[in-house]
């Protein structure tokens, strides 16, 4: 496929996919959208598969029977009502993935440019957020965890968080084309 096309492909995908959530803000047309979103997400999926040339489909033949049968138990299984705690779930899943996806695509990486480290770097911390932050969200759901989490010098302990992983982001960015830990 041309790079044009394949751009085109992508933009069209990225329509459905905000007429998608656009459709998911009432319930007469959360149908839709949800049938706007999954189908901007095929297309992005199989594009994606195109454009890399994946000749050999056996991981992703297999990825995608194990995802189709884990959602068809959890579907018979999880009652509506914990719903919530599947989606925190899923979206800490998510979040986990992308960090290592970043991690992954860091390591693969023989020279990486800035903008792919920055990007990399980015998506890394911001994957590792969302699966800590869903897991958070999880044990408040299930009652684990009830009330505020405080605990003294939080504000301290968070901004150094923060401070200390952009740190190690620019560190990737602007250090060693491989840093140790990467």
């Amino acid at each position: 496929m041309s790079a044009t096309l394949i751009n085109c492909a992508y933009l069209v995908a990225s329509v459905l996919f905000i007429l998608g959530l656009k459709g998911l803000t009432h319930p007469r047309t959360a149908v839709r959208g949800n049938l706007l979103g999954a189908l901007g997400m095929l297309l992005a999926v199989v594009v994606t598969l195109l454009d890399q040339r994946i000749l050999s489909g056996e991981y992703i033949l297999i990825g995608v029977v194990v995802g189709a049968l884990v959602g068809m138990v959890l579907a018979v299984k999880i009652p509506l009502t914990s719903m919530p705690e599947l989606v925190a779930v899923f979206n800490g899943l998510g979040g986990g993935a992308s960090a290592l996806v970043a991690g992954a695509a860091l390591i693969e990486a023989q020279a990486p440019s800035y903008q792919f480290a920055a990007a990399t770097s980015a998506s890394g911390i911001i994957g590792a957020v969302t699966f800590w932050g869903s897991i958070v969200a999880f044990l408040k759901l299930m009652e684990v965890l009830k009330g505020l989490v405080r605990f003294p010098g939080q504000q301290l302990f968070n901004g150094v968080l923060v401070l200390g992983s952009a740190g190690l982001g620019a560190w990737l960015v602007l250090g060693e084309p491989h840093a140790f830990w990467a």
